[in-house]
């Protein structure tokens, strides 16, 4: 018959598996956090390229699209959207926060600085017009709502502007279509993270599992 004789008094064997099991999990969540944030990425680009103002941007030839609208020359419409969603899945962040002697922790995610700097600073956010004018389209469509943004002028399809199908002309103003136009707290890139949580926890489920 083999005998067992504890050395260490039970609390301190129950503090030192605690430790060891909170070491071990940390360990195990700092590893993961990486490919969480790989997993929130892929699903963020496919939420982004869904929402119509990106599809819009992309419809060349296509009068009264956002592209034809905003006057983005023919065959720069890819490689915008592309500028456009990359800069918003670049800025996604997941910090990790170690597990406590209470076993409190978390994930946090940082999905999109709220001031929209690193879109609004975007040079594929502007177009210059014939005359040499600077037009911030990206500026429009994200924080001036329905708001007038050009007086004097409006759009016409069947003028012949720099996107082919369109232009504007004198007379009356032009302001963003109310179905696309967007505010600080309201736009495209808010709406397309809006009532994801669910996905999202199905992430986590699926990488900490």
């Amino acid at each position: 018959m083999i005998g067992l004789r504890l050395v260490d008094p039970i609390s301190k064997i129950e503090k030192d598996m605690k430790v060891a099991l909170i070491n071990d999990l940390n360990l195990y969540l700092n590893k993961r956090k990486d490919k969480v944030a790989s997993r929130i990425k892929e699903s963020s680009r496919f939420w982004l390229l869904s929402q119509p103002e990106i599809q819009s941007l992309k419809d060349t030839s296509i009068q009264n699209s956002l592209s034809s609208l905003f006057g983005i020359p023919v065959g720069n419409e890819g490689g915008i959207t592309e500028t456009i969603v990359n800069s918003v899945i670049n800025s996604i962040q997941v910090k990790f926060s170690k597990i406590d002697k209470n076993f409190r922790g978390s994930l946090t995610f940082s999905m999109q600085p709220s001031d929209f700097q690193n879109l609004l600073g975007l040079s594929a956010g502007h177009v210059t017009t014939e005359k040499g004018a600077d037009l911030h389209w990206l500026k429009w469509l994200l924080v001036e709502g329905d708001s007038v943004v050009v007086s004097g002028y409006q759009y016409d399809a069947s003028a012949i502007g720099r996107s082919g199908v369109g232009g504007m002309v004198r007379g009356g103003s032009f302001r963003v279509p109310p179905q696309y136009s967007g505010t600080i707290s309201n736009n495209f890139v808010t709406r397309a993270f809006a009532g994801k949580q669910s996905e999202i926890e199905k992430i986590l489920s699926e990488v900490l599992k």
